[in-house]
């Protein structure tokens, strides 16, 4: 008899320590079955109406400054057609667009259930151009760009784009969103690291070998223009005019060529060319010109190694990939967060943490 309101506001008895949450962690772990088949997409297909009064999408506008204030987003997904369409539901607005991009080593069933749910909407397409994507590599960096080029061929309208993985969640509504980013009024909203650059990740060569990132031995040349390289997130959040000035600039076109041979350069392109302190030949719409690192970032949430003796953080789901994989226990401080986004859930993991998030953004 546990409501998702004793689990996002902390009822006690759930605290980790307890025999009851022990007894609830074991049933959740053991009780997932899809809530429909993949089959039932393709169904759903053919009738787009019946899918979405289901499913209880917004239909129109919620207000008159959501509707005037058009997002874009990017979702970067892989595997599990049903959090996807979770996440697409809880940020779905027929003002905003949705680029999906799908991982072309998903399986095919995987890929065609999402172009099935994508042809029920107007505003939402799966990426013209689909890459193999290989943890680290350079295909996850081209899978964001392929989606920003759809972006920008198909509307003229929208005013900021953000991208995000298929296993992360909003923390606000969209009306918030359209709040903030109005805020921002033009600034990108990118992290930035440049005293904690890991030189190995871009002074060597790495190449694909057997679907996996290698390093050939050989060193890279310098970074083209005399680029000085900042790390930072792989997710952020792009004005309109940034992502254009990614696309045409001669600067940013001949870094992203380089950075084919680094590692992870989803997690440097961005933040080098946004954070001009250590760049001030570059002139990037939305640019920052302050210390990277003394910088407030506010795009996405990760618990990043919250099992580190040296961790200040509690991970009351598991970890993977050196990540916190959100459980029940986490909700109670993921809402009070301040950021936009919270990455990771694992629906297969505690589903019912990802249903207590959905019940209370869509109470918001």
């Amino acid at each position: 008899n546990i409501t998702c309101a004793d689990i996002l506001h902390g009822d006690p008895s759930l605290h980790s320590n307890s025999s009851i949450y022990t007894r609830i962690r074991q049933y959740l772990n053991t009780a997932y079955t899809p809530w429909v088949s993949i089959r039932k997409y393709f169904d759903w297909g053919q009738n787009c109406t019946e899918f979405k009064r289901i499913r209880g999408y917004v239909t129109e506008p919620l207000s008159e400054e959501e509707g005037k204030f058009p997002i874009a987003f990017t979702i970067l997904a892989h595997v599990d057609i049903e959090q996807i369409e979770r996440l697409l539901r809880a940020i779905y607005h027929p003002q905003n667009q949705y680029c999906i991009h799908v991982d072309a080593k998903s399986s095919v069933y995987t890929i065609q259930a999402i172009r099935a749910i994508a042809a029920c909407f107007d505003n939402v397409f799966v990426a013209t151009k689909l890459e193999h994507v290989i943890y680290a590599g350079f295909s996850r960096l081209q899978a964001d760009i392929n989606c920003m080029r759809d972006h920008l061929m198909f509307s003229t309208e929208w005013k900021y784009l953000i991208n995000t993985a298929a296993m992360a969640f909003p923390l606000k509504t969209n009306a918030e969103l359209v709040q903030i980013l109005k805020i921002y009024n033009g600034a990108n909203d990118i992290e930035g690291m440049h005293r904690r650059v890991l030189n190995a990740r871009i002074k060597l060569e790495w190449i694909v070998v057997d679907q996996d990132i290698k390093q050939t031995g050989r060193k890279n040349p310098d970074p083209p223009h005399d680029l000085k390289i900042v790390r930072g997130s792989a997710y952020g959040v792009f004005s309109r005019p940034f992502v254009e000035y990614m696309m045409v600039e001669q600067k940013a076109v001949d870094l992203l060529e380089w950075s084919k041979r680094t590692f992870s350069p989803d997690e440097h392109y961005w933040a080098t060319l946004h954070h001009t302190m250590r760049n001030p030949h570059l002139h990037p719409p939305g640019g920052y010109e302050g210390d990277p690192d003394t910088k407030p970032w506010l795009a996405v949430y990760a618990n990043w190694e919250p099992y580190k003796p040296t961790s200040n953080t509690t991970c009351y789901g598991h970890e993977r990939n050196s990540m916190c994989v959100f459980g029940v226990g986490d909700l109670p401080a993921l809402i009070k967060r301040k950021e936009l986004f919270c990455n990771k859930f694992v629906i297969k993991f505690e589903p019912t943490a990802l249903e207590c998030m959905e019940a209370w953004i869509r109470q918001k």
